[in-house]
C-alpha cells in the first residue's frame, strides 16, 4: 500500500523525501488562482538532480494520477517554478 507524503502550499523548492524511494503517484494543484506553476520532480537533494517527472499546473488547475513506479536513488526534490503556487501529495511505496 502506498503512503502519502503531503507538501504544503508554496512557491519555494522543497526536499520532499530523503533517501531511496519509489514514487507511484501524485496529486497537485495550483493554489494561487491566477498564475501557472511547474513542478519538477528531481532525484537528489537540490535543483541539480536528474529530472524524473514534470507537472505543469494551469492557474487554479490540478493534476492527479498513478505513475508507473519511478525509482529515486537519493530522494525527491521538488523544484517549483512559474509564478503560481502549488500544493502536492506524493504517493510512495
Amino acid at each position: 500500500m502506498a503512503r502519502a507524503i503531503p507538501l504544503a502550499t508554496g512557491t519555494a523548492d522543497a526536499q520532499a523525501v530523503t533517501g531511496a524511494c519509489t514514487l507511484v503517484g501524485f496529486s497537485a494543484r495550483e493554489t494561487g488562482g491566477t498564475n501557472s506553476a511547474d513542478v519538477t520532480f528531481r532525484d537528489g537533494t537540490d535543483a541539480s538532480g536528474a529530472i524524473k517527472a514534470i507537472a505543469r499546473l494551469v492557474a487554479n488547475g490540478s493534476q492527479a494520477g498513478p505513475l508507473p513506479p519511478v525509482d529515486f536513488a537519493t530522494g525527491i526534490f521538488i523544484d517549483r517554478s512559474g509564478t503560481g503556487s502549488s500544493e502536492l501529495v506524493l504517493y510512495l511505496l
